[in-house]
């Protein structure tokens, strides 16, 4: 590769040039390089944040992150000099610049006579403390990974050599670094980076990460000691190397809390110097653990669609999921107008993002917001689409909108679930977009039977023959439930259990109005065809309408609510749904919904008169339940993201 040929020649023309100019100004230059990359190296300056975030998050204030973040930049740079002007190391060098604390522990842990596999990590200046273990008498053989750029790759493993160190090449047999250590040598190897799927899942800063197991079992097979080693940058060019406890691990002993061991030292260390851990690596690449942010907006209504696209996410994830659910408010509305304006158009690359949240939400809200991790983040409604799209570059995260964003918003979300009667303009060609016939909601088909299995009320011994639950709404802006329509609901559902003796579980909802919830409380609280009757406006138990579907045969819903009806057509049971009185002559979206679902056999549309006849057919098993795939076809889409 062309790209690989000139680097390793500027890297040779750097090497001449830093080993003839003072140590002050090669630690200089370097930190001067790592700035300038930090500002021009976008993807990994947004993953070495992102760590960092899921690391201290709540800890850490997101100013101070990103101070951190800068100062990881300028150690790598500094390493990296230092790499580049090995030449000039000698001992003099490492007896002046590098001090060893618990120097006895490599001398034990390097006489043992079935040999010493010295554990480190990209900590610090991490080849000098391979290094100074050669002139304090310790030489290894250094495992190392093949990198993509072979030349620059090759010198800097002669570079590595010329002190005395080997660097252990691709294709070595595994059974001559057996034999080295039956010898007595000392190999040298970096432990804190992804192992993929061979690793073993560690906890790392509460998340278990995929940890290298080698070390490990090859010691547990010989007989070597492990040593544990991390080097500090003090400042400038003097390090501390510190020497942990050499670890012994008998044959017949579990490797895995020699592994938690070192994973722990590793977290002192790195709490202690943040800055000087290699952040820039994906660490929790193949964690088991997801995080996901759920966005409140204080409408029941939102939450309650995003924890179902939530709900779909744990069952298509192999992972553990942790789930947050966080309020959003604005200081005013005008705060919300111009968040909502001007997201679109903030670039992946733009760092100030969070100067827009902190302007524009309550102090608490925001605090509450910033100091916390996600992976994923899934917000329900217009107003939270800013607020989604700026965490999703503040977490580095995959994220979900339920409803639509908006033209401008849609390419800016991983995922976009909109419900059918909220489509406006054109779709075609959006892979993100997935547009389900029923608005997302928790209703499962299977956990309705399992809550019926449980127990539901009791019978009256005169009736029973069907059951009907009944959902009433109430009042919004397009739709009102006068007196007279409680009165007629009232009058048929009476009918209805006379002709075909069945029991009704009934409840009304926050927007019922207070007169026809009177209407219907007198006509069924207590009557002998009504097991349950509960009044929305008391009631504390969330999950009254599940209990009522999953013990009804047929469910009779009002259709003034989108979420209530998509609710019932979930449920899997026969759904009769009549509309209350329209206040305007428009067809609004909520009837172009009922008359959607209608067409597709999902629904039937009533009047109140209409309702002991539906019944009568719904007990001769005339009525067939129709479900709709929404969540099969979530499901297929949230696969493709993890």
């Amino acid at each position: 590769m062309l790209l690989d040929s000139i680097a390793s020649c500027l890297a040779r023309v750097l090497n001449r040039f830093l080993h003839i100019m003072p140590i002050s100004f090669d630690i200089w230059m370097g930190g001067s390089i790592g700035s300038f990359a930090y500002f021009v190296n976008g993807k990994r300056r947004r993953v070495t944040y992102a760590n960092l975030k899921a690391a201290f998050a709540g800890k850490k204030s997101p100013r101070l992150i990103k101070r951190i973040s800068r100062d990881v930049y300028k150690n790598v740079g500094q390493t990296f000099v230092e790499m580049v002007a090995m030449t000039k190391v000698d001992k003099k060098y490492v007896d002046k610049y590098i001090h060893i604390e618990n120097f006895e522990r490599i001398q034990r842990a390097a006489t043992n006579p079935k040999g010493m596999i010295l554990v480190s990590a990209h900590f610090g200046n991490w080849e000098l403390s391979t290094v100074a273990s050669v002139f304090k008498g310790f030489p290894l053989y250094l495992l190392t990974r093949d990198q993509k750029m072979e030349k620059l790759s090759e010198l800097l493993n002669l570079l590595r050599e010329s002190k005395g160190n080997v660097v252990v090449r691709k294709g070595m047999d595994i059974k001559k670094i057996f034999h080295m250590l039956k010898e007595g040598k000392s190999i040298g190897i970096l432990a804190d980076q992804n192992a993929g799927a061979s690793g073993e899942l560690i906890e790392l800063f509460k998340r278990p990460a995929r940890t290298v197991a080698g070390p490990y079992r090859i010691a547990q097979k010989t007989g070597a000691f492990i040593l544990p080693a991390f080097i500090h940058r003090v400042k400038g060019p003097y390090h501390k190397l510190v020497l942990e406890e050499p670890m012994a691990i008998a044959k017949d002993e579990d490797v895995i809390p020699f592994m938690r061991k070192y994973n722990r030292l590793l977290e002192e260390h790195v709490n202690e110097y943040p800055e000087q851990w290699f952040w820039m690596h994906k660490r929790w690449k193949a964690t088991t653990l997801k995080k996901i942010m759920v966005l409140d907006d204080g409408k029941k209504g939102h939450l309650k669609q995003s924890m179902a696209v939530v709900k779909q996410i744990e069952g298509v994830s192999a992972r553990d999921i942790e789930t947050d659910v966080v309020r959003v408010e604005y200081k005013n509305r005008a705060a919300r107008v111009f968040l909502n304006a001007l997201a679109p158009f903030i670039p992946d690359w733009f760092q100030l993002h969070l100067v827009f949240l902190e302007i524009t939400l309550k102090r608490d809200s925001y605090e509450n917001i910033v100091n916390r991790y996600a992976d994923i983040i899934v917000g329900c409604g217009s107003s939270l689409v800013a607020v989604n799209r700026l965490l999703k570059l503040e977490n580095v995260a995959r994220n979900v909108a339920v409803l639509d964003p908006g033209l401008f918003n849609r390419s800016k979300f991983d995922l976009v679930v909109i419900p059918e009667h909220d489509v406006s303009g054109r779709l075609a060609g959006q892979e993100n977009v997935i547009v389900t016939q029923l608005a997302p909601n928790l209703i499962d088909p299977e956990e309705l039977d399992l809550l019926n299995k449980e127990g539901g009320p009791e019978e009256k011994e005169s009736f029973g023959a069907l059951k009907i639950g009944v959902l009433i709404g109430g009042d919004n802006r397009y739709f009102g439930f006068p007196d007279t329509l409680a009165r007629s609901m009232a009058d048929a559902l009476r009918k209805t259990c006379e002709e075909s003796r069945c029991v009704l579980r009934i409840t009304t909802s926050r927007r019922t109005p207070a007169s026809a919830e009177v209407i219907l409380k007198k006509e069924f609280d207590g009557a002998p065809f009504c097991g349950m009757f509960v009044s929305g406006r008391i009631d504390t138990d969330e999950r009254t309408v599940e209990k009522i579907m999953a013990d009804s045969d047929v469910i009779i819903v009002s259709g003034e609510s989108i979420s209530m009806v998509s609710e019932a057509v979930s449920s899997g049971k026969p759904v009769l749904v009549f509309m209350p009185d329209a206040k305007s002559r428009g067809l609004t979206k909520y009837e172009k919904f009922i008359m959607d679902l209608k067409k597709k056999d999902y629904v039937r549309l009533v009047r109140p008169e209409d309702i002991p006849g539906e019944a009568a057919r719904a007990s001769r098993g005339d009525i067939k339940a129709h479900l709709p795939d929404d969540n099969r076809r979530i499901c297929e889409k949230l696969y493709k993201l993890f």
